[in-house]
């Protein structure tokens, strides 16, 4: 779901519509953006996310399920074309389907973090997409316990943000009405600089 991950996304990409010439440009978060090459010593070793003030993810399916809280670590692992960068932990609280928030649980299964690639497509703009991982989505008063994978989910990143805006997620199976897909609705900050340069 959130990638649900993401990096929640937290996240790096094949994006369609992205021209030949940005996939033959490496990408690299850094530090600082005061150059377009991300100079030594300045590139972003890990990085934390957190929904944006104001903003809740949402699964939109055939039942919506809100999340009041999403906590992302990542690490890039290198400079690449595109950069690789692997969720190391999710934490999701306050999920819910009414107004409480607290009928739901959403996780990562064990071995299913995450990864992303995450390509440059122009200053301080990229896309991340998941390449894999899963999210577990249970909610015990409607006996729901549903398995999504999120490879393909997309994040658009630029600015110290991260936004998915109706990002398929695939439902893998479960139990008692699990939607066949969802669609991913979030807005993420990085609590630390992390630009996408080369």
């Amino acid at each position: 779901m959130f990638g649900l991950a993401a990096i929640a996304a937290v996240a790096a990409m094949a994006f369609v519509g992205a021209n030949s010439a940005s996939a033959l440009v490496s990408t690299q978060l850094c530090k600082v953006n005061t150059t377009l090459v991300c100079g030594a010593g300045n590139a972003v070793t890990e990085v934390h996310q957190v929904l944006k003030t104001g903003t809740v993810g949402k699964l939109l399916a055939s039942i919506n399920v809100l999340c009041l809280e999403y906590l992302v670590r990542a690490t890039p692992l290198g400079l690449g074309k595109p950069q690789v960068v692997h969720v190391l932990e999710q934490k999701f609280a306050a999920c819910g389907t009414g107004s409480t928030h607290n009928n739901c649980t959403v996780s990562t299964p064990a071995g299913q973090d995450p990864l992303f690639d995450l390509l440059k497509l122009g200053f301080d703009e990229g896309v991340l997409t998941a390449t894999s991982g899963q999210t577990r989505l249970q909610c015990s008063n409607l006996g729901l316990d549903c398995l999504y994978d999120v490879a393909g989910m997309e994040f658009e990143v630029g600015g110290n943000e991260l936004k998915a805006e109706n990002t398929p997620t695939t439902e893998l199976g479960g139990k008692f009405l699990c939607p066949n897909e969802g669609l991913l609705d979030a807005e993420l900050k990085t609590l630390e600089n992390a630009y996408v340069l080369s």
